[in-house]
């Protein structure tokens, strides 16, 4: 299931849409692409953790994230919850039928 969620970048007083794609498919494995930074790249655990500590979870399929535009670096760990959000509604953990009409910022803690 494919569902898109909304971000922001922020550089000095200036604030980017970042549309964060999430896909969840057949196979095994958990691709973030879009020119994320190592805060975000590592996020996955920080996700993890935070979805078991409140009784959800990573789901055990292919989760291929899409992070646009493409061309402009995300960086920090404000993205967790917005990968998070999508990663649950793609996984119909929750259900969610109007996120993408929110833009979602925020760092999760391990205890989610």
């Amino acid at each position: 299931m494919l569902v898109s969620v909304f971000g922001s970048s922020v550089f000095g007083v200036t604030a980017s849409l970042i549309t964060i794609e999430v896909n969840i498919g057949k196979g095994i494995g958990y691709h973030l692409v879009g020119l994320p930074d190592n805060a975000v790249k590592e996020s996955n655990y920080r996700i993890a953790a935070a979805l078991n500590n409140i009784g959800y979870k990573l789901p055990g399929k292919k989760i291929t994230i899409n992070m646009a535009p493409a061309d402009m670096r995300k960086e920090g760990s404000a993205y967790d919850l917005p990968l998070a959000m999508g990663i649950l509604s793609a996984s119909n953990q929750i259900q969610a039928p109007d996120l993408g009409r929110y833009l979602i910022m925020g760092e999760l803690a391990l205890d989610g």
